[in-house]
């Protein structure tokens, strides 16, 4: 007994984990995993230039088979051992009743059997077929079963990554939704804080289905590959018992294995898909109304937004094509060094923007060729993204793409612009201005981090201070025309594309 487990352990080693027999004709990938020559053939199939190990799924750039001839001496000496073992365990593998070998295998019963056994009533004519027919025929089938337990594996695995990604995703879209619900709400009176919480308390519901169902989901995959694992071990480990104890309940293992393999978790996905599209829908129709009457803004509310309620029970239906087509699409801004000014200085990645030299304080007027553009232009779609603002004057928004050939511009009167920033001479940097210049105000923090998003097709820019609304021009007519990044760095100031 103290020998079983070293014997197990050599055995283990000298055998092809594709197969599960010993090695034939052993060789090496690049990974350092063995598996018999043939064996690999067949997994890998037509040949290629890259191809993945079987067992760690390393990519294998380049197709290297090394023989490995310790490793096929090796199983051929294990191999040998095992079958001398055998021999001398004919005894040990005896029937109980007769104390003859073990030579058939009766189907009925799904039991080895002796010869005298055969004979006897309780298994007259019944279908016998030698052990060694048996062993091959279920090993052959246990093969099969493994191979399916792994794949089905691997199938979990990938939905657990997918879920993951798909998780943040969710919380960025939550996190914008949020935003757009306070900007609604701002500047009212009491008489709408008691909607306010209405609706935040209605995403927030939401988040927390979203984590409910994730976690729950992610919990479930967690568990069925922890049971997956458990399982194939188990068949590895019965795969190198003797013929006898190998066949001994073989049917309820065949069962485990084919109740494994209908393992399921539902996509969540779609649902929550819905549920945030119709969020951001109904939230951008309440932008409208406020915009034309504050009075009715509790019926608009009641009828535009919250008209419906969401079954989170619903069944879940497939995703549907452009379900998410109205989220914004996040933008790496960045910039056109051939509309910057030669006293603009742009770092190498083309991030980061600063004026050279400084002009007097005490103007109250932009540079007016102190601009940049960014390099992406936009014709349709809702798109989004970030600037750090790191001085106390400055202006970013939009611009059209026609600006760049004016050479210098007047961001308080040009019309091809739409920006919000802060005047040379201004004695706060948290008065905001908007260009061209309708007017100021202040806000109750400084900016440092502002969000722009862009809806062409709706004719709209939209402003965010970290996580506050600041500023919206609405109804622009873009024409057509392509639509860029502007940004506006006077007086020694800079600023960063996030």
């Amino acid at each position: 007994m103290e020998a079983e487990g070293p014997a197990k352990g050599l055995c283990e080693e000298a055998t092809c984990p594709l197969c599960l027999d010993f090695f034939k004709d052993p060789v090496t990938i690049d990974c350092g995993h063995n598996f018999c020559k043939s064996c690999l053939a067949k997994c890998w199939g037509e040949p290629g230039p890259e191809a993945s190990c079987p067992q760690c799924r390393e990519k294998i750039p380049q197709r290297t088979l090394r023989p490995n001839r310790q490793l096929a001496n090796m199983a051929e000496l294990v191999q040998k051992l095992q079958e001398g073992g055998r021999k001398k365990e004919g005894r040990r593998d005896a029937c109980k009743m007769h104390q003859e070998p073990l030579k058939l295998f009766c189907r009925e019963d799904e039991a080895p059997i002796c010869t005298v056994c055969d004979r006897a009533k309780e298994h007259r004519g019944h279908n016998v077929i030698p052990l060694e027919e048996a062993f091959q025929e279920y090993k052959e089938k246990t093969k099969l079963q493994l191979e399916s337990l792994r794949k089905k594996k691997e199938e979990f695995r990938d939905q657990q990554y997918v879920q993951e990604l798909r998780r943040k995703d969710y919380q960025t879209q939550l996190d914008l939704e949020k935003m757009k619900i306070k900007s609604l709400f701002e500047g009212m009176q009491r008489f709408l804080e008691e909607k306010q919480h209405f609706c935040l308390a209605q995403l927030e519901d939401l988040e927390k289905e979203m984590e409910k169902r994730q976690d729950k989901t992610l919990t479930k995959l967690t568990e069925e590959i922890s049971q997956l694992t458990l399982l194939i071990t188990e068949m590895e480990e019965k795969c190198l018992q003797p013929a006898s104890d190998f066949l001994q309940n073989i049917r309820n293992s065949l069962v485990r294995c084919e109740k494994n393999l209908g393992g399921y978790v539902p996509d969540i996905s779609p649902n929550l898909n819905e549920r945030l599209k119709m969020t951001s829908q109904k939230i951008s129709a309440l932008q409208k109304a406020t915009e034309s009457y504050k009075e009715s803004l509790e019926e608009a509310l009641i009828k535009a937004v919250w008209e419906q309620t969401v079954n989170t029970d619903s069944c879940i239906q497939a995703p549907k094509k452009d379900s998410l087509s109205r989220a914004p699409n996040r933008v790496n801004v960045t910039l056109d060094p051939e509309t910057a000014c030669s006293r603009l200085i742009l770092s190498e990645d083309l991030k980061n923007v600063r004026m050279l030299g400084c002009t007097p304080h005490s103007s109250n007027v932009f540079p007016q060729k102190a601009f940049v553009l960014g390099r992406e232009r936009f014709t349709s779609g809702r798109h989004c993204w970030e600037i750090r603002v790191s001085s106390n004057q400055w202006a970013v928004g939009i611009s059209r793409d026609s600006v760049r050939k004016k050479g210098s511009i007047n961001p308080n009167t040009d019309d091809s612009i739409w920006a919000v920033g802060v005047k040379p001479g201004s004695y706060y940097s948290s008065e905001v201005c908007i260009f061209p210049e309708v007017g100021s105000f202040s806000l109750n923090r400084i900016i440092n981090l502002l969000y722009v998003v862009l809806d062409y097709e709706v004719g709209r820019v939209e402003f965010y201070n970290s996580k506050e609304f600041i500023y919206a021009f609405s109804s622009i007519s873009f024409s057509g025309e392509e639509i860029r990044p502007f940004f506006f760095v006077p007086n020694d100031g800079s600023l960063k594309c996030c």
